[in-house]
């Protein structure tokens, strides 16, 4: 922006000394009037602003067009190099509200990329109670997901953009840019990062790059939408994992797929020790309690009455 500026006065200067050079030696050879450059520098301010007292004036057919060109020169370089190119982008840069770079956030999903796909998978992620940060490089963009209420901050794309934005702490990361240069990009600046990488991005041809380049899935959108893509990485993330508490005994945590209550939970041999829904978590609902679709239930019991409610086609895969 300084650049913009010192450029625009440095033409300003250069235009302001040519001019008044010339009206010196036009007046002098052609109105046979003699003016200093002083004269000439006022006259040329005058002219090239579109004021034009009429003090001094070229009467010469000579003077008269030169006095045109100083007077069209004027309103090109103000209306159509100095207004849009310096003053505007300066009076925007002033104005614009100052953007956030980075949250601090644990546990929560990181998301490359504010577009339609990212849209829909934040609202089930509100929806599931989990956290996550959008990271985007247009700052028109952030602006239209803050007004969505959605956690979103400006990136340039850099290790230490990620750094501040928790890719150390974080569970996994969507990279769903639009562009496959920016992909690539952001796979190769994370490659030494443990963290888990899902792609989503439209064009197969791609995909052995991405996978190459530090992918742990590539997703399509076009064959996949965004619900079931989230259903997909929450299971790599945090959810549907079997874990053994003690002999015979496991407990996994899953999104229940439709209407159920924790009586016919239980009497399927399950019981429910913890459900959260929206953020609200309770710890041994009583039997009467309809858990709605969309809850997180931490549910425990044997191998075999888990897999009789939980199973691909209902919900996710079990590991």
């Amino acid at each position: 922006m300084r650049s913009r500026i010192l450029i625009s006065i440095l033409i300003f200067i250069f235009l302001i000394l040519f001019y008044s050079t010339l009206f010196v030696a036009l007046m002098q050879n052609y109105e046979g009037r003699s003016y200093s450059i002083v004269d000439g520098f006022y006259w040329v301010i005058a002219t090239i602003t579109t004021v034009g007292y009429g003090d001094i004036y070229f009467t010469t057919p000579a003077g008269k067009i030169f006095s045109v060109v100083v007077m069209v020169s004027g309103v090109l370089y103000f209306f159509g190099f100095l207004l849009p190119y310096a003053i505007i982008p300066w009076a925007e840069e002033r104005l614009k509200l100052v953007l956030p770079t980075s949250v601090k956030m644990s546990n929560h999903i990181i998301i490359c990329g504010y577009n339609l796909f990212t849209v829909e998978f934040c609202k089930i992620l509100r929806e599931f109670g989990v956290n996550y940060v959008v990271l985007e490089k247009d700052p028109e963009r952030v602006r239209r997901a803050l007004d969505d209420r959605v956690v979103c901050v400006l990136t340039s794309g850099s290790e230490r953009s990620f750094l501040e934005n928790g890719v150390e702490r974080a569970n996994a990361m969507i990279v769903a840019w639009d562009r496959v240069e920016d992909i690539l990009d952001t796979l190769l600046t994370l490659k030494e990062y443990g963290i888990p990488k899902y792609v989503v991005y439209g064009d197969y041809r791609y995909t052995k790059y991405l996978l190459y380049a530090g992918a742990k899935k590539v997703f399509l959108p076009k064959s996949l939408i965004a619900s079931s893509i989230a259903r997909m990485i929450l299971q790599e993330v945090e959810i549907g994992k079997r874990r053994e508490i003690f002999d015979g005994v496991q407990a996994i945590e899953i999104v229940l797929p439709s209407n159920i209550s924790v009586s016919e939970l239980e009497e399927r041999g399950l019981r429910v020790i913890a459900a959260c829904r929206l953020g609200n978590l309770e710890f041994n609902p009583p039997k009467d309690r309809i858990l709605e679709k969309g809850c997180v239930a931490l549910l425990a019991g044997t191998e075999e009455a888990i897999k009789g409610i939980v199973y691909e086609g209902t919900h996710f895969r079990l590991r």
